[in-house]
C-alpha cells in the first residue's frame, strides 16, 4: 500500500550544553572522543543516544513496546511457572516443576526460531565467563508480548512435555520428538508451523528502529531512523577527577586511616551538536500504510530525542539538561546533516559556546538553502533559549512542543 505525504524525510538538529559528565565511555572507561577540524571533541555514540529514546517511545506508546534480549527462553520458562501450570514465583518451584518448564520453554523456542542456537557463553561478574544454558546465541529484538504467546503454546502441551520427560528417564535422557521433521525444520514437540514467523514479526518500535536478526528467516528490518554521533562544537578537554571514599567505621576509630578507597575518573563538558533523520515514507511502508501510527511514532521519537540523554554516569553528574536549540526540517528529497557547520571549532570565550553554536548553525543552514535554491525543503521550524531571530532555521516557535506539532503538520499535510 502506498501513501503519499508532502515530506519524505524529517531532520532533527539539536544544540545542547552538557555539564561535566561521562555519559558515554570507551572500553577503558574514558569519555568517548573524536578528532574533527584538527581538534579533539567529546562524542556520544548513536547506540548510547538511541536506547533512552527507544525507552521513551515505548513508554509513550506501550502498545508498540519491544524487548531486546538473549533471555527469551528464561522469560518463557518464568511465565509458565508464574502464570500457568502452578502459579508461583520461579524461585519457589520444585526441581521437577522447574525442569518441566525449562524443557517446555526450550522446545517451544526451538520450534518458533527454526532451531536457533541456545546455550551461549556470557561475560559474568568480575570478568569470569559463565555458561548460561538458556541464553540465545543472538540478541533477539521482538514485540514485548512474544514470550507470553510462546508460553501460551507451551502451556497447552503440558501433558506431552510430562510424557516426554518420563520417556527420557526410561530411554537414557532423550525425550521423544513429535515425529520426523522436514528438512531444515527442528524436531520439537511444539509444531513449528503454528508459530512460523512469530519471531520475525515487527511492531512500530521495530519498524522505526530496525532489527538485525539473521538467524530467523524474514526477521531483518531496515531502520527508518538514522542517528549520528553527537559531538562538541568546540575543542573538548578531558578532566581527571580524583576521589576518596571514606570508611565510616575507620573514621570513628582514632589512629586508624579513614581512606576506604581512592581512585580517579575522567569527565568532560561541552556544547553538543546532535542530529537524526527519519525516513517518513519508509516508515509508512513498514507500518503497512498506517499514517496515523507513523505520525504518532514520529512524534514520540522527536519528543524522546529532545528530552533524553544517555544515563551512564549520571549518578555522579546529574547532567539532565535540555537543548539550547531544536531545529526541525521536513524535506522531500534527502536528509541534510549540518554537522559541517562545526568543522571549524567554536571559540566561545566569555560568551560560552551555546549562543555562537546556535548562530553558526543558523548561518550554515541559510548558506545551504542559498546554494541549493531551497530545493527539497518542505518546511523548517525552530525553538531556542535565546531571543535573537534565526531566519536560517525557518519558522520561529515558542516551545519544543509547538515546533514538533508544526513540523508534523507540514510533513504529513492535513492528515492527522
Amino acid at each position: 500500500m502506498t501513501t503519499t505525504i508532502p515530506a519524505t524525510f524529517l531532520d532533527l538538529h539539536i544544540i545542547q550544553t552538557i555539564p561535566l559528565a561521562a555519559l558515554n565511555r570507551d572500553g577503558d572507561g574514558n569519555p568517548k572522543s573524536v578528532v574533527i577540524g584538527g581538534v579533539t571533541r567529546a562524542r556520544l555514540s548513536p547506540q548510547a543516544i538511541k536506547r533512552p529514546v527507544r525507552q521513551h517511545i515505548e513508554k509513550a506508546l506501550p502498545e508498540e513496546a519491544a524487548v531486546r534480549t538473549r533471555r527469551l527462553v528464561h522469560e518463557i520458562r518464568d511465565i509458565l511457572l508464574r502464570d500457568h501450570w502452578t502459579p508461583q514465583e520461579p524461585g519457589e518451584a520444585t526441581p521437577e516443576e522447574a525442569e518441566l518448564a525449562t524443557f517446555a520453554a526450550l522446545d517451544v523456542f526451538a520450534a518458533a526460531s527454526g532451531g536457533m542456537k541456545v546455550g551461549s557463553v556470557e561475560e559474568a561478574a568480575e570478568g569470569v565467563k559463565a555458561k548460561d544454558p538458556l541464553a540465545t546465541a543472538a540478541l533477539i529484538y521482538t514485540p514485548a508480548g512474544t514470550a507470553a504467546r510462546l508460553a501460551d503454546v507451551a502451556a497447552g502441551l503440558k501433558a506431552e512435555y510430562e510424557t516426554a520427560l518420563k520417556d527420557a528417564s526410561a530411554n537414557g535422557g532423550k525425550p521423544k520428538s513429535r515425529g520426523k521433521a522436514k528438512k531444515d525444520e527442528p524436531t520439537t514437540l511444539a509444531d513449528p508451523k503454528h508459530m512460523k514467523g512469530w519471531l520475525a514479526e515487527a511492531n512500530g518500535s521495530i519498524a522505526l528502529l530496525g532489527r538485525t536478526l539473521m538467524e530467523v528467516d524474514g526477521a531483518e528490518r531496515d531502520a527508518c531512523v538514522q542517528v549520528s554521533s553527537a559531538f562538541t562544537t568546540h575543542e573538548a578537554v578531558i578532566e581527571v577527577d580524583f576521589f576518596v571514599a571514606v570508611d565510616d567505621y575507620a573514621a570513628a576509630t582514632p589512629g586508624i586511616p579513614d581512606v576506604g578507597q581512592m581512585g580517579d575518573s575522567q569527565h568532560t563538558a561541552g556544547t553538543f551538536y546532535r542530529y537524526a533523520t527519519i525516513n517518513l515514507q519508509a516508515l509508512i511502508t513498514a507500518n503497512n500504510g498506517d499514517t496515523d501510527l507513523t505520525r504518532r511514532l514520529t512524534h514520540a521519537f522527536i519528543d524522546g530525542f529532545i528530552n533524553t540523554l544517555p544515563d551512564s554516569g549520571q549518578t555522579n553528574a546529574a547532567a539532565w539538561t535540555l537543548p539550547d536549540l531544536v531545529h526541525l526540517a521536513a524535506r522531500n528529497d534527502r536528509p541534510v546533516n549540518l554537522s559541517t557547520a562545526f568543522d571549524k571549532p567554536i571559540r566561545g570565550g566569555h560568551t560560552g559556546h551555546a549562543t555562537p553554536s546556535t548562530e553558526r548553525l543558523a548561518e550554515y543552514a541559510a548558506t545551504i538553502q542559498r546554494l541549493t535554491a531551497g530545493r527539497g525543503l518542505v518546511h523548517a521550524v525552530h525553538a531556542h533559549t535565546g531571543t535573537d531571530k534565526l531566519p536560517g532555521l525557518g519558522q520561529a516557535t515558542d516551545s519544543y512542543e509547538q515546533a514538533t506539532d508544526t513540523i508534523l503538520d507540514a510533513a504529513f499535510g492535513t492528515q492527522q
